[in-house]
Order: C-alpha cells, then sequence, then structure tokens
C-alpha cells in the first residue's frame, strides 16, 4: 500500500521538481587568488543545447558597476563545465572594458532544493604558468525567479 501510495501521489511531484542547469545562477567570485577571500558579487545566465553551454556573466566591481561578458562552453557526463568569455557586452550602460578574460572549470550539483555551481576562474594567458596569472574560486546558487 505504501509503494503504490508513493508511485501516485509523491513521485510525480518529484519528477517534476528535477533541478536543471539552465537559469539564473548567483553567488560570488574571489580576486586576488585562489586563497583569497575577497569576493565580488556574481550571476551567471545558463542555457544548454546539449552538451554545448552559452550564457552570460554579471560580475559587480568594487564601484557598483557591471561588467558583462557573453560565455560559451561545454557541459560533460561527470557534471563539469568548461566556460570562456568570448565577447565583452558593452553597452550605454556598460563601457568597463575589461582587463582580461576568463576561462571557467565548474562542477555542478543538483539538488531539489539548493543546486550548486562551484569552481575556479583563471586569466586566459599565453602564460599558462605564471605566478602573475590572475585566479580565483566561484560558488553560485540556482536562483527561483528570474532576475537578471
Amino acid at each position: 500500500m505504501k509503494a503504490f501510495l508513493f508511485s501516485v501521489f509523491l513521485l510525480p511531484l518529484l519528477l517534476t521538481a528535477q533541478t536543471s542547469l539552465d537559469g539564473l545562477w548567483e553567488g560570488t567570485m574571489t580576486v586576488g587568488g585562489i586563497y583569497s577571500n575577497e569576493a565580488l558579487p556574481m550571476q551567471l545566465y545558463i542555457t544548454t543545447d546539449g552538451s554545448r553551454v552559452t550564457g552570460r556573466s554579471y560580475v559587480t566591481l568594487p564601484d557598483g558597476k557591471v561588467l558583462r561578458m557573453d560565455l560559451s562552453g561545454y557541459y560533460y557526463g561527470d557534471r563539469s563545465l568548461s566556460l570562456v568569455e568570448i565577447s565583452f557586452v558593452g553597452d550605454g550602460d556598460n563601457a568597463i572594458m575589461p582587463e582580461f578574460n576568463r576561462q571557467y572549470q565548474i562542477v555542478y550539483k543538483p539538488d531539489l532544493w539548493d543546486s550548486e555551481l562551484r569552481g575556479y576562474w583563471q586569466e586566459v594567458s599565453d602564460h599558462t604558468f605564471s605566478d602573475t596569472r590572475r585566479r580565483g574560486r566561484m560558488i553560485l546558487k540556482k536562483q527561483k525567479k528570474e532576475r537578471a
């Protein structure tokens, strides 16, 4: 009887509550190195088409201005993503030209209530092992209501 009740009432509810990578993610990214605690507010808006991922990043700078960049990358079977900033989104509101582009290595942790993206970013550079290459961490939570 319990199995019947589960399959009739609870199972359909759980199936419709499946999480998706698509949508708005909000959190922080650290600046000043991998071990830095200096964090900036960040949002990612992600859309998937099979294994292809596109989106836009929004990073709020200390002066309150928002840097917007278009992203492109891949979603892999192990729930990891690799994204690269491919173009600066400039308009009347966004005239801040970035000093460098970033690439992201992120792990997607789906959850019914608190899905999370956690990973690292690094400066796109020809000097892969340079001590001056900028990098940091990021932690983002899936937003229930779209705001970007």
